[in-house]
């Protein structure tokens, strides 16, 4: 019973990635810990609400790039080293009190707040640096990795803590010197990925439920702007619509989040820091929807509100291109819409009258549905094509056609052969190969009947490197 115990409440983090490859979903404690971040991005949209100049937009988008970086960091830990140990527990509990702290002071961060935001921030920082150090104490493999990203990590929260015994605006240029340095850290250390990979379907889950975050800050936005108006036609027209606008950037994320999967390293990157503007846009949208319906009673708009929602609405239909993108196998036939899509509200930001606050959110709704109705149109005749399509096993000459409820009795295997000093490697080394070499790999996809030897598959060395 006390060793049982023990194991459960001390139990030392392990590369979890290694072996868990099945599906998983975020834990009690992964959701708890998001809550804290719904007070920092509520905090940077009332920031963008009472800071309305260039130089304020521009410093708050600095400030939510370290807001993401903070629980980016917290969120590919626990993908990779999780086990919910007291330890673990403790240590983001700790770490949920730094990122409340880091929160209240965001607003002020830019305006004689900025000692405080960098203090807070070091604490959030400090607590990923102890947990990444417990990791690597315990998981050998994923150890250059953890070696890479504890340098990277422990320098820019040098040069945070340092800033502040820097006056302004040097503070700010140490601030963007050190966040350079951590955002690269993986994308310099990308071949030590593919030897401590990440959980895919959970960590897609998990940029998900941020979004998710950043979507309801909009759909707050929305309540509050018809909150502060007295509700007349015009009001309760630019509500609604902009609810709209933000239902359907939901509605075209979220479909193109499944399309795919993440097939290598350097399109996993692609994928994760392409969030980073599409949450952007999506902080912009919130507040100019806010503005527009107040302006809605007063039949006024100033320049600032059509570009936040024109803008912003553009750049997260750009991400949101790279994202599928970086999921997707092929050209995507549906890249010129999008692009035009994108294009058509950043002009609309621009160019809109500043007298027409309803009109600018319909407009923003035709563009948005328009594009909903095409991705609609598309995954049904898609499905239409799969669930017609007459099937033909590869590799099997003379096969007969069959139906897709045929294939039900047929199983698909993947299967390379490795040549390693143990179960782990072997493992790291054909997850490397089948990420890395997908084509190759689908070539060896076969339908095979129950009971029938499996076809010729690919040997791979444990550095992953095929000798086929």
């Amino acid at each position: 019973m006390a060793s049982s115990t023990r194991q459960r409440w001390l139990r030392p983090p392990q590369l979890r990635t290694l072996d868990d490859q099945g599906e998983r979903h975020a834990t009690w404690l992964e959701l708890f810990f998001d809550l804290v971040f719904v007070i920092s991005i509520a905090e940077l949209v009332h920031t963008l609400e009472d800071y309305r100049t260039l130089a304020d937009f521009l410093g708050t988008a600095g400030l939510f790039v370290a807001v993401w970086w903070a629980w980016v960091g917290y969120t590919v830990y626990a993908d990779r080293f999780d086990t919910d140990d007291l330890l673990h527990r403790v240590l983001v509990l700790a770490g949920m009190l730094a990122v409340i702290a880091m929160a209240l002071s965001v607003h002020d961060a830019l305006h004689g707040g900025s000692a405080r935001f960098a203090l807070t921030f070091v604490a959030v920082r400090g607590i990923v640096l102890v947990l990444n150090a417990r990791a690597r104490r315990h998981a050998a493999p994923a150890r250059p990795l953890l070696n890479l990203f504890l340098a990277a990590f422990s320098t820019g929260a040098a040069l945070w803590l340092l800033s502040v015994f820097v006056p302004e605006p040097a503070r700010y240029v140490l601030w963007g010197v050190a966040l350079v340095i951590e955002l690269s850290a993986p994308w310099v250390g990308y071949r030590q990925i593919a030897r401590a990979p990440i959980h895919a379907s959970h960590l897609v889950e998990r940029f998900g439920l941020f979004t998710l975050i950043v979507l309801g800050e909009s759909v707050i936005s929305v309540a509050q702007g018809a909150a502060d108006v007295d509700w007349t036609a015009a009001t309760l027209a630019a509500a609604v619509a902009g609810f709209l606008v933000v239902a359907g950037l939901w509605w075209l994320y979220f479909d193109r989040l499944e399309e795919g999967a993440v097939r290598s390293v350097l399109r996993a990157l692609v994928w994760n820091y392409a969030h980073l503007p599409l949450l952007a846009g999506l902080v912009s949208v919130a507040v100019g929807t806010e503005y527009a319906i107040r302006g809605a009673a007063t039949g006024t708009l100033d320049r600032t509100t059509t570009v936040a929602l024109g803008g912003g609405t553009a750049l997260y239909l750009l991400s949101t291109v790279v994202i599928g993108l970086a999921v997707r196998r092929g050209a995507d036939r549906r890249l010129g819409l999008w692009l035009g899509a994108a294009a058509v509200s950043l002009a609309v930001g621009l160019a809109w009258p500043v007298g027409l606050p309803v009109g600018l959110l319909v407009a923003l709704d035709l563009v948005l549905a328009a594009l909903v109705a095409v991705e609609a149109a598309w995954f049904a005749a898609r499905f239409h094509v799969e669930q017609g399509r007459a099937w033909e096993a590869p590799g099997r000459p003379g096969a007969a056609m069959t139906t897709p409820e045929a294939t039900m009795r047929y199983r698909v295997t993947w299967n390379v052969e490795v040549d390693a000093d143990d179960e782990g490697q072997a493992r790291t080394a054909a997850r490397q190969f089948l990420l890395e070499n997908e084509d190759e790999a689908l070539s060896k996809v076969v339908a095979l009947e129950d009971g029938s030897a499996p076809p010729d598959v690919p040997k791979v060395d444990a550095g992953g490197t095929p000798t086929i």
